[in-house]
């Protein structure tokens, strides 16, 4: 059963001989093959043909073997190239295995092993194509979206980060998408085929946090049956994401930072620190200045982790972007999910810009999917949205007792406004009827509140 049904496979050599053997052999095993005299024979080939893998002599007419290989490589980079070779020329076979050929054989050539090297250096070339594809797809995947200035700006900072190998610092309010931004940096830099390997500190008790960030040795205590790896390990070569770094205590805290200035992992009961290439990536909610103040974080740590500072605003201080972020979380769940293409009614727009989305981005998503899963129409209007977001968002007692009564009833009014408002289609002459007010007291109301019609 032949294996490369589809795979050409191009032959150049000035022997008609070790031309016509190659061909017998190679075509008998499944492999399409094409076949050059010369150096520039080839070349013309390589550059009107498609062409899965070279088998190249070196001593050629009108245009040698090396030279071949270096136009062929500047042109296709990926382009696998096996050198076959006189024993006159071992050592020229030698230099253009430096120069980016995949391998020789020297002739008089053996079948068997020229099989077994053209089958290796195919599946190295197709496990690259495959790895190019992945991280293709991961940094699409994690792609963010926004136009308004503040994003753009971590747009930047995520791009800086993402060609260096500094550590990150990321902060902003739970659901800003902290952990988002530390993929995006990993997927996007030179570690992105190796590990991303996230940690939660806040999730984890502290009498396991050491073990599960440095590994323990079989019988250190109850429960350790054999030996294990931290995490720390577990992302050698990539990164590891410590989220919520903020909520770790002070001893962990200090033997995060020897890690970070040792480069040596210890794990719980070892006696011989292990050394590891990893990339630090931190986030937090917390003011950690302000934690540093209270004793609650370590000022060495801080500036270790701190070398790329980002913040992420919360969105209701970058609405522009709600609108494009709902669009874009729509297709991407209705893709994921099978379901049919849907789109957003016109007049949504007022009541998710002006909502205060106290869970951010990561609220709007799950807005989004209830309303996508739920909705059986390829419309969605306000009648789902605000059934989804009533049904999440109901107020708590607990913050109701916070407010004052002024706060609390400001709070209502214009969210009543609001819904009036989309009620209508933002039409203000017909809310501001509906509310039994003058059109020109509603205008006051919403300039008050900040809401505007779309």
């Amino acid at each position: 059963m032949s294996p490369q049904k589809q795979t050409t496979l191009l032959i150049v050599d000035d022997d008609p001989v070790i031309r016509q053997s190659l061909q017998e052999i190679l075509s008998y095993h499944g492999y399409q093959c094409l076949e050059a005299r010369d150096g520039k024979e080839a070349l013309s080939i390589i550059q009107d043909s498609p062409v899965d893998l070279i088998l190249l002599d070196l001593q050629l007419p009108r245009l040698n073997g090396m030279e071949v290989l270096k136009r062929s490589l500047a042109s296709q980079p990926d382009l696998p190239v096996i050198i076959i070779s006189g024993h006159g020329t071992i050592q020229k076979a030698v230099e253009a295995t430096k120069l980016g050929a995949y391998d020789f054989l020297e002739k008089p050539l053996e079948a068997e092993r020229t099989l077994l090297t053209i089958r290796h250096a195919l599946e190295k070339k197709n496990l690259k194509v495959q790895r190019d594809y992945l991280l293709k797809e991961s940094r699409q995947r994690y792609r963010m979206v926004g136009s308004d200035p503040k994003i753009q700006k971590v747009f930047e900072l995520i791009d800086r980060a993402a060609r260096v190998d500094s550590k990150v610092l990321i902060t902003g309010e739970p659901g800003t998408g902290k952990e988002l931004v530390a993929r995006a940096i990993h997927f996007n830099s030179d570690r992105a085929t190796h590990p991303f390997v996230p940690v939660n500190c806040s999730a984890i008790p502290e009498t396991l946090i050491e073990s599960e960030l440095f590994g323990h040795k079989k019988g250190t205590f109850t429960g350790a049956v054999s030996d294990r790896i931290g995490k720390f390990e577990q992302a050698e070569g990539g990164t590891l994401f410590l989220d919520e770094i903020g909520d770790m205590s002070l001893m962990m805290q200090a033997k995060v930072l020897r890690v970070i200035e040792d480069g040596l992992v210890e794990p719980v009961g070892g006696r011989n620190g292990k050394k590891i290439d990893v990339r630090i990536i931190a986030a937090t909610n917390k003011d950690l200045k302000k934690e540093i103040e209270a004793g609650n974080f370590r000022r060495d740590l801080y500036f270790r982790l701190n070398v790329i500072p980002i913040y992420l605003p919360p969105l209701r201080e970058r609405k522009d972007d709600i609108k494009p972020l709902a669009e874009y979380f729509l297709e991407e769940i209705c893709a994921a999910e099978g379901l049919p293409r849907k789109s957003f009614a016109p007049h949504i727009w007022p009541l998710l810009i002006n909502y205060e989305w106290p869970g951010n981005v990561r609220e709007l998503r799950n807005v989004i999917e209830r309303a996508a899963v739920l909705n059986q129409d390829p419309i969605i209007d306000t009648l789902v949205i605000n059934e989804v977001m009533h049904s999440k968002h109901s107020t708590p007692v607990t913050v109701i007792s916070e407010q004052t009564l002024r706060e609390a009833r400001e709070r209502f009014e214009k969210d009543f406004i609001l819904r009036t408002l989309v009620a209508h289609d933002g039409k203000i002459n017909e809310t501001a009827k509906a509310l039994g007010i003058e059109r020109s007291h509603l205008w006051k109301k919403m300039k008050q509140y900040g809401i505007k019609t779309k």
